[in-house]
């Protein structure tokens, strides 16, 4: 059973119900909506959803999947349900229309996303003052050195050990004394799906929406750097093997 407020999902019967009522879907529909309920307080982007749904080599265009969202949401409109069901993050993806409680949960505002694109950053965990976990994206488990703790709700320091001992750095990126800080080439540690090497940077959303809000939400991305320190370390490799070559030709000159 997949459930999210007065969705309910029975994955043995395929039947989707709202408040009681029977939503019928299509099979695409189902799996879309399936696919949602697992990740239920996830940004799922284009890539993601064709990734989980369509089969290797019949990827959909964009305009199609844009055509079974409405598909799903004209079926609970259908059954007199205002309300979307699943909400659009332009520029992102798609994810479920948060719930009451969860309306505090956002994605990245325009002015994060820029330093996204700065920082080059892959996957993110949102994080605030207390460093309790608000929300996290879809593939962030595989940045995880243990997978078990990542859940909305804990402590970001019991998946990401890296990030303990950070308060006073928090708490200067909260006071608007950094604009980011950052951590670059962590080692592999207990996860073996992790990369070899991973950045992170935190950046403070100091957006006007957030600023009436009694939490500060604190952004943190992980960027795979396997391939860029893999480069470093051969191009070190390199020189120190031309510094050795010429030290044995100049030790070859002398004894001559």
């Amino acid at each position: 059973m997949l459930s999210y407020g007065k969705v309910l999902v029975d994955t043995f019967a395929c039947k989707v119900t709202y408040d009681g009522i029977i939503i019928p879907l299509l099979p695409k529909e189902y799996q879309l909506l399936s696919l949602f309920l697992k990740h239920p307080h996830h940004v799922l982007s284009y890539e993601f959803i064709v990734d989980q749904i369509w089969e290797i080599g019949k990827s959909p265009m964009p305009n199609s999947i844009r055509s079974h969202i409405k598909s799903l949401r004209k079926a609970f409109k259908e059954a007199n349900i205002s309300k979307d069901i699943i909400e659009t993050v332009h520029g992102i993806g798609y994810r479920l229309n948060p719930l009451e409680e969860d309306k505090f949960i956002i994605p990245p505002s325009p002015s994060v996303i820029k330093k996204i694109i700065k920082a080059k950053a892959i996957e993110y965990v949102v994080i605030n003052e207390k460093f309790i976990i608000k929300y996290l994206s879809p593939c962030l488990i595989d940045y995880c050195d243990y997978p078990e703790a990542l859940k909305i709700g804990s402590e970001v320091g019991d998946a990401f050990p890296e990030l303990i001992g950070l308060e006073e750095v928090l708490d200067k990126l909260i006071k608007k004394e950094y604009e980011v800080f950052e951590i670059k080439g962590i080692a592999r540690v207990a996860n073996p799906n992790r990369p070899t090497y991973i950045n992170l940077s935190i950046i403070l959303d100091n957006s006007k929406k957030l600023a009436r809000q009694a939490d500060k939400l604190l952004f943190i991305f992980f960027e795979d750097a396997s391939e860029q320190m893999f480069y470093k370390q051969r191009i070190v490799q390199l020189e120190n093997e031309s510094y050795l070559m010429l030290e044995v030709e100049r030790n070859c000159k002398n004894c001559q």
